[in-house]
């Protein structure tokens, strides 16, 4: 094994977490695909690797902000597996409402939207809520006088 990459692999996760497609991708960089294989394996060993904590977490840091589909897009654009995706936002779907998080979000971005219905659920659809829960959201904000 390549003890440079693996060094290098080591410093590049103290500075944040990574996905195991993206370390993947930038250890190819540095080195050849068996010594990158032979380092990603030692780093999962070591325990400093795991696509499925890097999802809960991401997922759990984002989960106010954005909405299921745009956390699902993101973690897919990272190279999480689709199984590990889907599991992760299946245990997150029982602690929050989307309807009231994407609500939370008209009311502290009041500014984003102007009162504008069109605009209000764009907003929303960007940050990754479905149409139902947009519009109920939206509902919810004019009856509640936002």
């Amino acid at each position: 094994m390549n003890a440079e990459l693996l060094q290098y692999a080591l410093r590049v996760l103290a500075v944040r977490a990574y996905s195991e497609a993206a370390l993947q991708r930038k250890l190819l960089r540095r080195g050849s695909a068996a010594e990158v294989e032979a380092v990603l394996a030692e780093v999962r060993r070591m325990g400093y690797l795991d696509d499925r904590k890097y999802a809960e977490g991401y997922a759990r840091l984002y989960q106010g902000r954005w909405g299921a589909a745009k956390i699902r897009r993101s973690l897919k654009a990272k190279g999480v597996p689709d199984r590990i995706i889907d599991e992760v936002l299946r245990a997150l779907e029982p602690e929050g409402d989307p309807v009231a998080e994407a609500l939370a979000l008209l009311e502290r971005y009041q500014s984003r939207h102007k009162g504008d219905k069109p605009k209000a659920i764009r907003f929303l659809a960007n940050r990754g809520f479905s149409f139902a829960a947009a519009l109920e959201a939206w509902a919810r904000y004019e009856a509640g006088g936002g």
